[in-house]
């Protein structure tokens, strides 16, 4: 029911990747997402879903960055949304806001100055296959891309990618030197274009490669999980997994390998 798409090669350095989740469920049924440490726009094509507000049919909604696991429920027996996930940073090259601000929200377009409205929910819709969907929202973004004047914090594109680069182990204070900041400048800059602080970022993007290793692992060790994706012991790992999840660790180890999609799951 759950696929993503990659962007094309000129908006890969702002989109992360377009998702659609479409197919047969049952009422009140739980999906459980993982913190990635991205934004969202959710736009519901079909059928009314509850995700920390109620998304109506043919609406458009903002979704902020996520520190904590969360769960969609499902309001009928079919589910049909299509969502444009942007990198941390990557929607500042679109649009002026305060991702500090917007942490752990989930907001109607209507009530934020965004890019999308509700009307360009009914246009997907209105686009029959998943490929028409997707030159839909490449065109619609190539079009604000080239005509904003906005741009990223070179300092704070730079910070993520070397966290990424790091897979969550790299030292802060290391970070703060390279990209020539104060600790408090620093910090508040990072949470104002991302939503985190650098810390909290450093640790999601740990737990997102300790899911890859999870999902890679041929034994149930979990304590070799936890060394090889940086955690202090199986405790620590078990703790983090648990709230940036919802779940165990032992859950991922029972799934099938797969480095690329973003963990999203039902029960």
């Amino acid at each position: 029911m759950y696929k993503e798409y990659l962007p094309c090669h000129i908006l890969a350095p702002y989109v992360d990747r377009y998702w659609e989740f479409k197919g047969q469920t049952e009422q009140g049924m739980q999906i459980k997402l993982s913190t990635d440490g991205c934004t969202d726009f959710m736009f519901i094509l079909e059928s009314t879903v509850n995700y920390g507000i109620i998304m109506q049919p043919y609406h458009s909604y903002f979704i902020g960055p996520m520190d904590i696991g969360s769960a969609l429920i499902t309001s009928s027996s079919t589910i049909n949304t299509f969502g444009v996930r942007f990198r941390p940073c990557g929607l500042s090259r679109f649009m002026k806001t305060s991702l500090s601000e917007l942490t752990n929200i989930r907001l109607s377009v209507n009530d934020l100055d965004t890019i999308f409205s509700d009307s360009f929910a009914e246009r997907l819709f209105e686009e029959q296959g998943i490929q028409g969907k997707i030159n839909l929202i490449e065109r619609y973004l190539k079009e604000h891309l080239y005509k904003s004047d906005h741009t990223m914090d070179a300092q704070i594109a730079y910070a993520v990618n070397q966290i990424n680069a790091h897979e969550g182990k790299i030292s802060i204070s290391h970070l703060m030197n390279e990209v020539n900041l104060c600790q408090r400048h620093f910090e508040r800059k990072f949470k104002l274009h991302t939503g985190f602080t650098p810390q909290k970022y450093n640790s999601i993007v740990k737990f997102k490669n300790a899911i890859k290793i999870l999902r890679n692992e041929s034994s149930d060790n979990l304590l070799s999980v936890a060394v090889k994706a940086g955690y202090y012991d199986a405790s620590h790992l078990s703790r983090e997994v648990k709230k940036l999840s919802g779940s165990t660790p032992n859950f991922f180890l029972s799934l099938l390998p797969d480095n690329e999609t973003t963990i999203i799951y039902t029960k």
